[in-house]
């Protein structure tokens, strides 16, 4: 017996070590979006054969300008493909999403998840910089909400016992959020200010946790990797690899105090276009069209794309009954790198997840 109370937290230990190992949630784009991405318990939601569980939540989540960074970024021009460098000057992002998942038990480990997600944005920045106004550009405040991708997850419980679980999970994402909305000149917007990202993806995805004092302490790690297709555009949304963990302390009956650490890598986005640089004050022609610097039409990264970013998460969640959990989290940066682009500020969670039957 004293060998298999030693044996199973140093298995819990090496469960954690192979969440982290196998870690291959938004990408940050020239015009930043935001998004929150931490660990809420429906990850884990593997449910009994036959029964339906429900998490409803809402974050908030903003990008703003970093001190010392000029705030000019790339461009993507879908309809004449062109990456134009510094073509556009940021100023703010908030991103507000409301999120629908609903858990059904195949069997008694595996379990079906449906993710509907609907999104409200507003973003504000100077467009055509260098080119139209005396090159100061055209203001621009755009606005937007709708339906974004749906995703669906087959979650797969491995070998559960009462103190431990892991759960591996591969996921699809659906291109259900609309592409086609466009700016105040009337052409196609960013693709990083779209509902949706107009093309299919993947996710897949590991969840461990351990009861490290039954009923009392729990840890728990959270790994994913998220990789996008090439859309219609021929603009492929980089890679994110996300990886989170920490622990759930119960201080009272019905009170749970949560802390964890949030890690998110994204990589650059692809376009497939020519290069050109938007003109700065004393260069020959400013104002005036961008500079051509490689009119090869080639797949290219997309500057100012792509992050890093390492967040601190506390959270308290209440029971309400036996059935319902009433959860909030903030998101607080702790190091941030986002290429030249918004950096995303405290972002705020707030969830109810319940059993049906």
């Amino acid at each position: 017996m004293a060998m298999k109370s030693c044996v199973r937290p140093v298995a819990a230990g090496l469960g954690a070590v192979v969440a982290l190992m196998l870690l291959i949630g938004e990408a940050f784009a020239s015009c930043g979006s935001a998004s929150c991405f931490l660990v809420t318990g429906s990850e884990a939601g593997v449910q009994p054969k036959g029964q339906v569980s429900m998490d409803l939540r809402y974050s908030y989540a903003a990008a703003g300008q970093s001190d010392g960074v000029s705030g000019r970024v790339a461009a993507v021009d879908q309809r004449r493909r062109r990456v134009i460098l510094d073509e556009h000057l940021e100023q703010r992002t908030i991103s507000q999403f409301y999120t629908m998942d609903v858990n059904y038990g195949l069997t008694d480990r595996l379990t079906v998840e449906l993710t509907v997600p609907y999104r409200k944005l507003k973003h504000t920045h100077h467009i055509e910089v260098g080119e139209e106004n005396g090159g100061i550009g055209n203001f621009e405040s755009f606005t937007d909400n709708g339906l974004g991708d749906i995703r669906l997850t087959g979650k797969y419980s491995v070998l559960p016992t009462l103190r431990s679980l892991l759960v591996l999970g591969l996921g699809v994402d659906l291109p259900t959020g609309d592409s086609h909305a466009r700016n105040s000149e009337g052409q196609l917007q960013e693709p990083t200010l779209q509902m949706g990202r107009r093309s299919s993806g993947i996710v897949a995805s590991v969840h461990q946790s351990y009861e490290v004092i039954p009923h009392r302490l729990n840890q728990f790690a959270s790994a994913s990797y998220r990789r996008t297709f090439t859309g219609a555009n021929s603009y492929r949304f980089g890679d994110e690899y996300v990886l989170s963990g920490g622990l759930n302390v119960k201080t009272l009956k019905v009170v749970t105090l949560t802390g964890q650490f949030n890690w998110r890598y994204a990589v650059h986005d692809e376009f497939t276009g020519d290069l050109r640089s938007a003109l700065f004050s004393g260069d020959v022609g400013f104002p005036g069209d961008p500079a051509v610097i490689d009119s090869e039409i080639k797949r290219r990264p997309v500057p100012n794309t792509g992050s890093t970013l390492l967040a601190f998460s506390p959270g308290i969640s209440v029971a309400v009954g036996e059935r319902a959990t009433v959860y909030f989290h903030a998101q607080v940066p702790i190091a941030r790198d986002f290429n030249g682009g918004l950096q995303q500020q405290t972002g705020f969670l707030f969830g109810v997840s319940t059993t049906l039957n």
